[in-house]
């Protein structure tokens, strides 16, 4: 069957899935930026890491309409449990979330073996799929994922190689479907790089 690779990024308050909550999941289709996925989250707890949240929220569409110091993650006023509070309100409920994003997955991959695709898989796949089998009890992507930076230290045979090395125009500022897009437009230059 052929496959279907879909960059996928998530904006987080921390570094693991349970404790700390998905603040947003964007993804697109690889070969066809255009087909793509957007949600902001309601979160599960109020814990957090206070760089991740700064990350996590710099580009929330959830946010745009706050324009007080206490949402600016770059303003010393920065208040992250008043971000929380907003999606809270504002967030989707993180099991429809996950049955929107299955839902897309299915029907984008139709007929196709799809991929994740992420830099890095092992942070990006490791939230979509604890929030995938804890909201759903099944993953569409299944138990594997493709790292983009690997696959270019491979291309390149060169361990010391990141995806940060490729410029495309209009880089992203920390919003989730951005980044996914941006992700997939490096990915592609590396897969015109392993065609030639």
């Amino acid at each position: 069957m052929e496959k279907l690779y879909i960059s996928v990024d998530v904006e987080t308050t921390g570094p693991t899935p349970g404790k700390y909550s998905m603040l947003s999941v964007g993804a697109c289709v690889i070969g066809n930026t255009e087909k793509t996925f957007y949600r902001e989250l309601k979160p599960i707890s109020n814990n957090f890491d206070p760089t991740a949240i700064r990350i996590g929220c710099s580009e929330l569409e959830a946010l745009k309409d706050f324009d007080l110091p206490q949402y600016d993650p770059n303003d010393p006023g920065f208040n992250p449990y008043a971000v929380l509070a907003i999606l809270a309100a504002k967030g989707i409920e993180p099991k429809q979330a996950m049955t929107d994003f299955a839902a897309w997955i299915e029907k984008v991959g139709k007929g196709y073996s799809v991929r994740e695709v992420a830099a890095p898989i092992k942070f990006d796949g490791m939230f979509t799929a604890w929030y995938f089998d804890n909201y759903l009890g099944r993953n569409p992507f299944g138990h594997s994922g493709i790292d983009i930076n690997s696959v270019y230290r491979g291309v390149t045979k060169d361990l010391g190689r990141h995806i940060s090395d490729i410029v495309v125009p209009n880089p992203s500022r920390h919003n989730a479907l951005e980044d996914a897009i941006e992700q997939a437009k490096k990915f592609e230059k590396i897969l015109e790089m392993m065609k030639a």
